[in-house]
């Protein structure tokens, strides 16, 4: 079937449009060190927990039960994983941050194409120092801080809100994300493309039986593959 052109565009920032510079294992060891738990898993074990969350009322609340999930998965017992959470969040330094290969071409590109939209889950807050670090804030018409103003990804309702302010079409509407969970089944589901933008690692994700169904409109291998979806 043949798809509808592009007229709007609308990234997923954690992952899509940038990265963290730290070393997460540093920022996960600081965390369990500074409330005196011994570490039970990885960061990648960390964040793969985190698909186990389905609703968040905040980044604390999000990485709360993100450490709740990990911990059931290790066999570890938290007597607070609210207090790991808020270590975890102090040791991160949400202004360390870099474009993902092809993400200021990317944000160009779109904005010459036509109208530009944000759907990121997470806090306004931690966001926005991450957009001020690259000082790409106004490169966006629409900010959805998706889990503070809507429910988040991959719940239809931030799609739907970034779509109302940019009077856009859902089938006219590009979403590029990391994530086949979140981001790309989240865009599917509300009814625009979805590009897939897999970080190192995750592209056996669309293997897998959790994830097998979440199939993207196109994979791209950077940002600049956007170009020829445009």
């Amino acid at each position: 079937m043949t798809k509808s052109p592009i007229s709007t565009v609308c990234f997923d920032l954690d992952g899509t449009l940038l990265t963290y510079d730290h070393d997460p294992d540093d920022v996960l060891a600081t965390a369990f060190d500074d409330v005196g738990v011994e570490q039970f898993c990885d960061p990648t074990q960390l964040w793969a927990a985190a698909d186990e969350v389905e609703d968040a009322n905040d980044d604390i609340d999000f990485l709360t039960k993100t450490f709740r999930a990990a911990g059931e998965r290790h066999d570890a017992t938290i007597d607070s994983p609210n207090v790991l959470a808020r270590a975890y969040d102090d040791a991160t330094d949400h202004t360390d941050v870099s474009f993902r290969p092809g993400a200021q071409a990317a944000l160009q590109r779109a904005r010459e194409h036509g109208r530009v939209g944000l759907i990121t889950n997470g806090g306004r807050a931690t966001q926005q120092q991450k957009l001020a670090s690259l000082d790409i804030h106004d490169a966006f018409e629409t900010h959805v801080y998706a889990g503070e103003t809507t429910p988040p990804k991959p719940a239809t309702e931030p799609f739907d809100q970034a779509l109302v302010a940019l009077d856009a079409t859902p089938e006219r509407t590009l979403y590029v994300g990391n994530s086949l969970r979140h981001d790309v089944a989240g865009a599917r589901a509300a009814g625009l493309q979805a590009a897939w933008f897999p970080v190192v690692g995750d592209r056996d994700d669309r293997n897998d039986g959790e994830h097998a169904s979440h199939d993207p409109d196109h994979v791209f291998e950077s940002l600049h593959d956007l170009e020829s979806v445009l």
